[in-house]
This record gives structure tokens, C-alpha cells and sequence, in this order.
């Protein structure tokens, strides 16, 4: 994926296709504006299915000591997607049946959360690194196009330091190459706190907010839903041990500019957690990397605006 795609994509932000337009430009949407821009609400979950908060099918793996749940769909290039904090692999639910029909798809749930067991709550972005490139052996995979949200992002990042010979490509999602700074670290150790004080469930309403935005959680229930059941399905352990791979995570920025497999760098427009000035960042530090901005989402940008995340994928995949 040369140069040219660098140019697709910016011709294509350019255009608007991609970039919202400026504060400025126009008046303020009214709500049942920005309800039209939404993508169609996900239906109405029955009781039974509100109530509980996965019902994937899948396999599992043993892995360094710890229980992992992964979901494989498709065939064709093998595409592991690897999710954030304090998710699963359930983040990736429209990937794993928007990209099917061009990828081997591949969910896993990090040790301890989903339906992943960890343990103990001892956990870095080395760990998780190590347990997917064991996943991939255990698949017979040899190489793959790697990608992750957040802080799976940053285990994608660990994984091409140990094992650059695993990627076909990277695909980093609202991600931060970065180490945490003193006010990033606090907050990754406050849900440590507050998972351990009051337990996970307590995280919930302060993780959920982030990851969607204001018109998703107002105008689709069932997406917020499905959202929330996502993050309270995580264990203490999993909070625990992820809290700390995040607030102590290494530098990689280092890492950026020999980065020699095609990348795609993902975000949503109105990420608050690693807003977009970092993925543009992340872009230029890295050899002909392209860049995707989507208009409409939060940090969750694969689970709240898929038909665009998937079109930006399968754009920077085809582009020679």
C-alpha cells in the first residue's frame, strides 16, 4: 500500500467523505439532524438478550497460564483485531461479519476479560503481546495484518517489537503510541481503585461515556446497550491487570519510523481519549502509513460507525 493510498485517503478527507466540516461552516445541527446522520439503529435486544451480556460462539485457547476466548470468521488474509480497555472482543462484532468476505477474521478476548480467564492480575502490553502471538502459532497462522483498539493498539505496537516478521500489515485504531503520561497514568489507576473498592460495575458509567458519543447513546439504545453489557462483562482481574498495562506501558513512538509494513492509522473525530492530533502524529512518524478520520464517532469507532471503519479498511487493503 504505497504512496498513492496516502493520497487516496487524503483526497478522499478532503473531499469530505471523511472529515465533518468545520464549527463554523454551519449552524448547529438540531437533534433530529444528527439522529438522520447516525447509522441505522441496531434493533431492540429482547429481555433475555439485554440481560445477558454475551452470547458469542467460539473457541478457546490455552495460553501462558490464562483461558482464551477468540472468534474466527471468514477466510482469506488472516486480520486479528485486538481490543481495548476495558473491553473484548465483541467490540469487533461488525468486523468479524463486515470483513468476512474479504478477511480471515480474528476476535480474541485479552486474559481476563470477555469471556477470557486470567489468572492473576498480573498484566502488560508484553504479556498480552505474547498471548496472541502464541494464538497465532496455535491457528498455524505465520502472518497476518494486526490491528488494535486503544490499548490494543499498543499490544500490536509490543508485538511488532517482538515479532516484526508476524505482520502482513498494522491497522492502529484511536491509539496512542505514546507512554502515559502523569495524568493519563492516574486515570488508567483510578479504575484499578475503583474495580477493586467498588467492583466492575462501578467502571461502567464512567468508561461507557468515552467510547460513544452523546448522539449514539441518545439515539440508540440498543447499541449503548450492547456497549455497556461489553465493559460490565469484564473480571477484576482483567481491570486490575489492564489498568496497569496501560499506566505503565513503554514509549514506542521510537518504534514508529521503522514500521516497515503498510499501516492504516483509524480514529474517530471525537475521540476524547486519544484525540486526533495523536493519530496524526502517529501517521507521519510512520514510512507511508495513511490516515482515516470518521466523522460521528467516539473512541469505539469500529463498533459505533462500522460501515465507514470497514469501507476505510477494505480502501487501504485493495490499494497497491
Amino acid at each position: 500500500m504505497a504512496l498513492r493510498l496516502c493520497l487516496l485517503i487524503a483526497a478522499t478527507i478532503a473531499a469530505g467523505s471523511w472529515l465533518a466540516p468545520s464549527a463554523g461552516a454551519q449552524a448547529p445541527a438540531t437533534p433530529e439532524q444528527v439522529a438522520q446522520r447516525l447509522p441505522p439503529p441496531l434493533p431492540s435486544p429482547t429481555p433475555e438478550e439485554a440481560a445477558r451480556a454475551d452470547l458469542r460462539q467460539g473457541a478457546y485457547a490455552e495460553i501462558n497460564g490464562a483461558r482464551i476466548f477468540y472468534q474466527v470468521a471468514g477466510t482469506g488474509t488472516p486480520l486479528l483485531l485486538i481490543h481495548g480497555y476495558p473491553l473484548s472482543g465483541q467490540l469487533f462484532q461488525f468486523q468479524l461479519d463486515g470483513l468476512s468476505n474479504q478477511f480471515q477474521v480474528i476476535a480474541p478476548d485479552l486474559r481476563g476479560f470477555g469471556k477470557s480467564e486470567a489468572p492473576n492480575a498480573d498484566a502488560s502490553t508484553v504479556t498480552y503481546a505474547r498471548d496472541m502471538l502464541v494464538l497465532l502459532d496455535q491457528l498455524g497462522i505465520r502472518t497476518a495484518i494486526i490491528g488494535g483498539h486503544s490499548m490494543g493498539g499498543q499490544v500490536a505496537l509490543e508485538m511488532y517489537s517482538q515479532a516484526p516478521e508476524r505482520f502482513a500489515g498494522m491497522v492502529l485504531i484511536g491509539t496512542n503510541p505514546m507512554a502515559a503520561s502523569l495524568v493519563e497514568q492516574g486515570q488508567w489507576r483510578g479504575y484499578r481503585r475503583q474495580g477493586a473498592s467498588d467492583g466492575v460495575p462501578s467502571i461502567v458509567p464512567i468508561a461507557g461515556p468515552q467510547l460513544l458519543t452523546g448522539a449514539t447513546r441518545a439515539f440508540d439504545s440498543a447499541r449503548s446497550t450492547t456497549m455497556m453489557n461489553i465493559l460490565a462483562e469484564a473480571s477484576l482481574n482483567g481491570v486490575l491487570g489492564g489498568g496497569h498495562a496501560l499506566a505503565t506501558r513503554p514509549d514506542y513512538t521510537g518504534l514508529l519510523g521503522a514500521i516497515a509494513v503498510p499501516t492504516l492509522v483509524l480514529v474517530g473525530l471525537e475521540d476524547p481519549v486519544y484525540a486526533f492530533p495523536i493519530s496524526q502524529m502517529t501517521q507521519m512518524a510512520i514510512p507511508r502509513a495513511a490516515l482515516a478520520a470518521v466523522p460521528g464517532a467516539s473512541h469505539a469507532v469500529v463498533f459505533e460507525r462500522p460501515e465507514l471503519a470497514n469501507q476505510a479498511i477494505r480502501t487501504w487493503a485493495a490499494s497497491p
